[in-house]
């Protein structure tokens, strides 16, 4: 599919992929460590700032997502990284206006629903149970304080709250509805003939291609490439270093000794006779009565989950034989709960009375209430309290390791010995592509900064995701050069075959298709140009024995009107298609529902796409330059 995908979008459709994708937004760690000056925003939004770091990480999220749906690599023409930034810095800004114009309309996530949420999330489940221990790891091992995530939780919610709203309140007037059909389900009648790309003997002289490459020699360039040294500063190796004693955690569990205790369930039923809130005393006692008398037939070896089939006035129980499922402390009413959690396994109450009326409780099972062991969660716990003494210190350590690269600005090595770290050295790499720590957008960036480039100082720390902070210096330099016609001779040989194969395809159609329009056939040109018709009965939109964008031709075309419709129809690849359109069915019956579905979701979508554009037309939106 993927490959597909590399083969099909190009122009127009590729821009449209690069602009439906959405950003995703990266969680992070290591906060701003280091606080000298204020830098640029990236962007502005009715006052709040987007920083250049939250676009650095939203741009190398999007390129390695575009780098997945293309299958490994970016297409040339797509490639281009102000393209790819400013489509990353669009996607941050319309999130900004959207949780700015959500927290304003008063949309929000109480505590119970985010509770809710985070517990449903099978990435904090063990065995299918919500797992705190596992809640707190992954928040930390992506950087996230509990009220950090939970806070960037409430606002994502709010958000989807207000996409909810609008989606699910638009309509479709019923003749759309009805045009939509009518057009969906009509078919047609084609015949379709393809000249390939390649068809003619295509000789491309030493003459053209030479002066191919005189006219067009700033395609053929190696661009500047370095290499640079670096050190790398992280979160984990400062844990590496930290020695933890076994009293210490022993009192990290004895104080955290809950978040390793789950929360007790019990599966219960009950049998409700029900009683209105005004009733006298004597309703009362009568409606007691009746509940003593089925408790004396269960008594007696009555079936509990038969009686409640048969008495029970509940209408959400009764024929799931009392049943309530799982219940956890605050749940239910304080008079149910009390005798609830009074019961042993097996158990059944005395008649409990509430607001709903005269209750028989049976507890049917107890789970959960279990506190793991020192030695269960001993990993976890040295994890935590090395996390959180190595963030303590990392502060420091950055200051410090800025401050000796400043001071000693034309190497490395004396920060590096101070602390222990490895001086490594990158490949080539030049300013829009690189491998290993060259792949990170921001450390090109610094690289190919005035100060590393030019005058060969150190830089100023980078932070990265996953909680690294990098210096870099220039190692080597090479310019950009022009490379030798003999390097580029193959190339650029098949990009002229390419070109005059396409032109003379369509040279070729056009004058084919202008005598099909003088009176000629089909089988006529088909004979003349050596490849066979592709016969079809009647295709819809959608048939797969066509390309996409031919259909599409084919069903613009005119009826025709007791002869032939013809059409001529480039493909991206260089062939050429001539189409022959015979007849045109209309089919009134009834319309497909997951098509008529379909639409209508695309047009919900649609006007939520238009919301979003209307609110950031209105915000006071400002951009810096972009720094490529």
């Amino acid at each position: 599919m993927l490959q597909a995908i590399r083969d099909k979008v190009t122009g127009w459709i590729a821009y449209a992929i690069i602009f439906l994708i959405s950003v995703p937004f990266a969680l992070w760690g290591v906060n701003s460590y280091l606080g000298g000056g204020e830098a640029l925003p990236a962007a502005t939004v009715n006052g709040e700032s987007i920083s250049t770091r939250d676009l650095d990480i939203a741009y190398a999220n999007y390129r390695q997502q575009m780098t997945q749906v293309f299958g490994g690599s970016i297409p040339e023409s797509l490639d281009i990284e102000v393209l790819l930034k400013d489509q990353a810095l669009t996607q941050l800004i319309e999130a900004t206006v959207l949780r700015t114009y959500a927290r304003e309309r008063g949309y929000r996530i109480g505590d119970d629903e985010l509770n809710q949420l985070i517990r449903s999330m099978d990435v904090f489940k063990i065995d299918g149970e919500f797992d705190s221990s596992i809640y707190q790891a992954q928040l930390r091992s992506q950087g996230y304080s509990s009220a950090g995530y939970e806070q960037r939780l409430r606002q994502t919610q709010a958000t989807e709250q207000l996409q909810t709203g609008i989606v699910a309140t638009a309509f479709i007037l019923p003749q759309s509805q009805t045009q939509f059909t009518y057009l969906s389900n009509q078919t047609r009648k084609i015949r379709v003939l393809t000249r390939p790309l390649g068809a003619g003997s295509i000789v491309i002289s030493d003459t053209e291609i030479e002066d191919y490459y005189q006219a067009q020699a700033a395609l053929f360039m190696s661009p500047e490439q370095i290499k640079i040294d670096y050190l790398v500063l992280s979160l984990e190796r400062v844990k590496a270093s930290i020695e933890i004693s076994e009293d210490l955690l022993l009192d990290r569990y004895e104080d955290t000794k809950d978040a390793f205790t789950s929360a007790e369930f019990r599966e219960a039923s009950h049998i409700l006779l029900t009683l209105d809130e005004d009733a006298s005393q004597q309703e009362s006692d009568g409606v007691r009565g009746r509940i003593l008398e089925i408790k004396q037939l269960i008594d007696q070896g009555g079936d509990f989950a038969s009686l409640a089939r048969e008495f029970s006035q509940d209408p959400g129980s009764a024929s799931e034989g009392g049943s309530l499922g799982e219940i956890e402390p605050g749940m239910m009413v304080q008079p149910f709960e009390t005798a609830l959690f009074n019961l042993q396994a097996g158990d059944i109450s005395d008649p409990v009375k509430t607001s709903f009326g005269w209750h028989l409780i049976k507890l049917d099972q107890i789970s959960g209430g279990g506190t793991k062991s020192f030695s269960a969660v001993r990993a976890e716990l040295e994890d935590e309290v090395k996390t959180e003494m190595a963030e303590s210190q990392i502060y420091d350590m950055v200051e410090n390791l800025s401050n000796l690269a400043y001071e000693q600005s034309d190497s490395l090595l004396p920060a590096a010995e101070q602390f222990d770290l490895e001086v490594q050295t990158s490949d080539w790499f030049d300013r829009n592509t690189g491998s290993g720590i060259a792949f990170e957008p921001a450390v090109r960036k610094h690289a190919f900064s005035d100060d590393v480039l030019s005058q060969g100082l150190n830089s100023e720390a980078i932070e990265l995701a996953d909680n690294r902070v990098v210096f870099v210096r220039l190692n080597q330099h090479r310019s950009a050069s022009q490379k030798s016609l003999e390097q580029v001779r193959g190339e650029i040989e098949q990009r002229l075959k390419q070109q005059k194969g396409r032109n003379d395809n369509v040279e070729t159609g056009k004058q084919a298709l202008q005598n099909l329009l003088s009176g000629n056939t089909l089988d006529a040109i088909a004979a003349d140009w050596g490849f066979e018709i592709i016969e079809s009965d009647f295709v819809s939109r959608n048939s797969p024995e066509f390309n996409p964008q031919l259909l599409t031709r084919a069903f613009t075309m005119k009826k025709p009107e007791g002869g032939l419709v013809f059409e001529g129809f480039p493909h991206g690849n260089g062939d050429y298609s001539l189409i022959e359109l015979s007849a045109v069915l209309s089919n009134d019956s009834s319309p497909d529902k997951e098509a008529v579905k379909s639409f209508s979701t695309a047009s919900a979508n649609l006007e939520y796409q238009s919301v979003i554009k209307a609110l950031t037309n209105e915000a006071e939106v400002v951009k810096s330059p972009l720094e490529l």
